[in-house]
């Protein structure tokens, strides 16, 4: 059997790269809840479809990001977090593609791991 194609492929990429990241020790508590965040998300998604996976689980994986890159520092990089913070404050996610480009980025640039590959 074929392996089912992952809705979130760039974020997942960049959360097997965070326990090997500079990441501080109060935060690795933190990154095991990405993953589980995105299983969740490629249940739904692999079951019944991209738009068949709740916002609420959406919202979920942004507010972990979130925390994930800290206050501070999303706000010293506002210029490059701009599609980020405009997550947290809408009530409606983006595509799943599109919202798995901008937590992948976020990922990227905040612990410094692989750029994340553009959605084929």
């Amino acid at each position: 059997m074929g392996r089912l194609p992952a809705a979130m492929l760039s974020t997942m990429s960049a959360a097997d790269h965070l326990p090997h990241s500079s990441l501080p020790s109060d935060d690795r508590r933190q990154v095991l809840e990405l993953p589980l965040a995105l299983a969740a998300v490629e249940c739904h998604a692999s079951a019944d479809g991209p738009a068949a996976v709740p916002a609420a689980l959406l919202r979920d994986l942004v507010i972990i990001t979130g925390r994930l890159a800290g206050r501070t520092w999303l706000e010293t990089n506002a210029d490059r977090t701009a599609a980020f913070t405009a997550l947290q404050v809408t009530l409606e996610p983006p595509p799943l593609a599109e919202l798995d480009q901008i937590l992948a980025r976020v990922l990227s640039d905040r612990f410094s791991l692989p750029s994340p590959r553009a959605a084929a």
